[in-house]
């Protein structure tokens, strides 16, 4: 459900407040350009040149645009549609109105109604004016530049008729109040902090979101006056929304014939962006007109350069009033909620669970003082650890904060994807009409069958908590180096395999992890203030007042799949420690350390012979199949909790 469907469109698509004195900019002399863009200019205005051309209609359809001809939404279709097996329904949906056929060519869009990131750096306004600005990022910079000429086209910057059928497919897309109307980007941050909890992963990245579509635009007012007075912040944000939603990345090599080599060799140079091997973000209003879902029935893509033509065709047979969908890709909910607005209602969508209690794992690295408070929960001491009765625990507490520090931000070591609640290969009928039978998704029996392999994945937080200087010789030093190793690494968002995921582990110890997961999952899911039976009570109320396609629907359907998956991991991890602790109520018969690898789990090769077969094969049952060499240790798991 990624557009919301709205009545009549407004004139032009837009929020258009370009005043009449702003149409017409004037073009830069010769002189101008090579000054601004270097000495392979010419080449590229030529190029351009040559471009602009067949944009005007030499790939095929000859078409003559004058400066007062927009086309609207039915002509577009016109141009684009090989079928007559569906049309298009309140301006943004494609709908089946006889059967089609598997393999069906769809659609045929031709270049002159693609808008490239191409186009956008080609551009003599966007050359001069803002190419150069500082964007963070390859990705972001290109989605930006696309943006910003999106929003020059839909406000008339230019009277060049080159350019109206790139202006009229622009001018199609929704407009600012239609993406406010749902999308939480435009949502106040007081309003989305209501609806998802402040603490929620998904109001954080909604945080980060938000503030770099703005940071883009002040990039852009910054370094362009006359930017500035031709795209205000709405129109910069309803086309950047529109770029982050419906743009896709036609891949491969683009020939020569699309981008000539010195034209590339500057934009290398200049921008660091290589389209002849990377390819070009594309907008298509065919894009405008689908919407998603993980079981698609529409392809959209081949780019064929000779022809200079894209094609939608289906991918199974589509029945009469079934919706036309689009895959946009496989995104976690939270991203899909972020960047298109909407998660999918039915549960195929993928949801997250975290150890990160204390902290955001999509942030700047945290302070010391905030990773303190995992070390309440360093279980496996018999009393409080205090810095002048025991020195060498409050050193060794003192290095897990750090270490914890030092992983903090690097989310494979804290967040896990979870399975679909819903697997299924049907495509549904509608993904904006909610059918007659709705229930509200949640987990079965299978996402504790895939914690079991796949949780301790993220384990390597609880064991550096509940790490204990009986628990490891030289504990100290152990932890120092791999301290050392993390503050070598390049980037704190993707850190190396450490010593302590390869080490032998106790069983105890790993018992103590666990039940710091089971306390990680607790505690962040105590932070709601509602339940999930309450939560999907309020989904099932808007469902039935006919609001599934509102900003509060899919924010709740956001708050319920992060509950969940908390829920999940909680119950698994609980579920492990009452069947071990029903066998050996003081773990102290265990005799035996085991490997955690990394994204592994647990294998066992060799148990010593007083060590409980009963006790080993509940272990391999709940908490993984995987096992390596066990060696003697025994260690009490402590029950006191420590609170400061």
């Amino acid at each position: 459900m990624p557009k919301r469907k709205s009545g009549s469109k407004t004139k032009g698509g837009c929020s258009t407040i370009t005043k009449s004195s702003n149409k017409n900019v004037k073009r830069a002399t010769d002189n101008q350009s090579n000054l601004q863009i270097g000495g392979v200019a010419g080449l590229i205005a030529v190029a351009v040149a040559l471009i602009g051309n067949r944009l005007v209609g030499n790939s095929g359809d000859n078409i003559n645009i004058t400066s007062n001809n927009i086309i609207d939404t039915s002509d577009l279709l016109n141009r684009v549609q090989k079928s007559s097996s569906f049309q298009l329904k309140h301006n943004r949906t494609l709908i089946a109105i006889d059967d089609i056929p598997s393999q069906t060519v769809l659609m045929e869009i031709p270049r002159e109604l693609m808008i490239w990131d191409l186009d956008a750096v080609r551009n003599e306004f966007i050359r001069e004016e803002i190419l150069l600005a500082t964007i963070p990022g390859t990705v972001a910079k290109r989605a930006a530049l696309l943006s910003a000429y999106l929003a020059l086209l839909r406000n008339d910057f230019s009277t060049d008729h080159t350019l109206r059928l790139q202006s009229s497919v622009a001018k199609q897309l929704p407009s600012y109040d239609e993406y406010k109307a749902f999308h939480p980007v435009l949502a106040t941050i007081e309003q989305m902090e209501l609806l998802l909890g402040k603490h929620s992963p998904a109001f954080r990245d909604l945080v980060v979101l938000r503030q770099s579509l703005n940071d883009e635009y002040d990039s852009f007012i910054a370094t362009s006056n006359k930017f500035a007075s031709l795209v205000s912040r709405e129109d910069y944000l309803s086309c950047r929304l529109a770029v982050q939603s419906r743009a896709f990345q036609i891949p491969g090599v683009l020939p020569e014939s699309e981008i000539p080599k010195n034209e590339q060799e500057h934009y290398t140079e200049t921008i660091q962006i290589d389209f002849t091997n990377d390819g070009v973000l594309s907008i298509e209003i065919i894009n405008d007109w689908m919407n998603s879902h993980i079981n698609n029935n529409v392809m959209v893509g081949g780019y064929d350069a000779v022809k200079r033509r894209g094609r939608a065709w289906s991918t199974k047979a589509i029945r009469p009033g079934q919706e036309l969908i689009m895959d946009y890709g496989r995104f976690h909910d939270p991203v899909l909620f972020g960047q298109y607005g909407y998660v999918p209602s039915d549960g195929t969508g993928v949801t997250i669970v975290s150890v990160a209690a204390y902290h955001d794992i999509g942030g700047d690295l945290p302070d010391l003082q905030q990773m303190m408070l995992y070390l309440q929960f360093d279980h496996g001491y018999p009393e409080c650890i205090e810095k002048e009765l025991h020195p060498a625990a409050f050193r060794l507490k003192e290095l897990k904060a750090r270490y914890l520090q030092e992983i903090a931000i690097d989310s494979s070591r804290w967040a896990l994807p979870l399975p679909p609640r819903l697997s299924t290969d049907v495509t549904p009928l509608s993904t904006t009409i909610l059918p007659d039978d709705y229930t509200v998704p949640t987990f079965d029996v299978q996402v504790y069958e895939y914690l079991e392999v796949h949780a301790l994945s993220i384990s390597l937080p609880c064991r550096i908590v509940t790490l204990t200087e009986k628990d490891l010789d030289n504990a100290e030093e152990f932890l120092l180096k791999d301290l050392e190793t993390l503050e070598k690494t390049a980037s704190p968002l993707d850190t190396p395999t450490l010593q302590l995921e390869e080490l032998q582990v106790s069983p105890t110890w790993m018992i103590r992890t666990i039940h710091c997961m089971r306390m990680m999952a607790s505690a962040q899911k105590d932070i709601y203030d509602t339940t999930i039976e309450s939560k999907t009570r309020e989904i099932m109320a808007l469902a039935s007042e006919g609001k599934s396609n509102t900003l509060e629907f899919n924010a709740a359907h956001v708050m319920l799949g992060e509950m969940q998956s908390q829920e999940a991991l909680e119950t698994w991890a609980l579920d492990v420690l009452q069947s071990v602790s029903g066998l050996s109520p003081d773990l102290c018969p265990f005799s035996q350390k085991v490997f955690i690898i990394r994204k592994l789990g647990w294998k066992c090769e060799k148990v010593l012979p007083f060590v409980s077969k009963e006790v080993k094969t509940t272990l391999v049952a709940k908490i993984g199949s995987a096992y390596t060499t066990l060696k003697s240790v025994g260690r009490h798991m402590g029950k006191h909790q420590c609170t400061k």
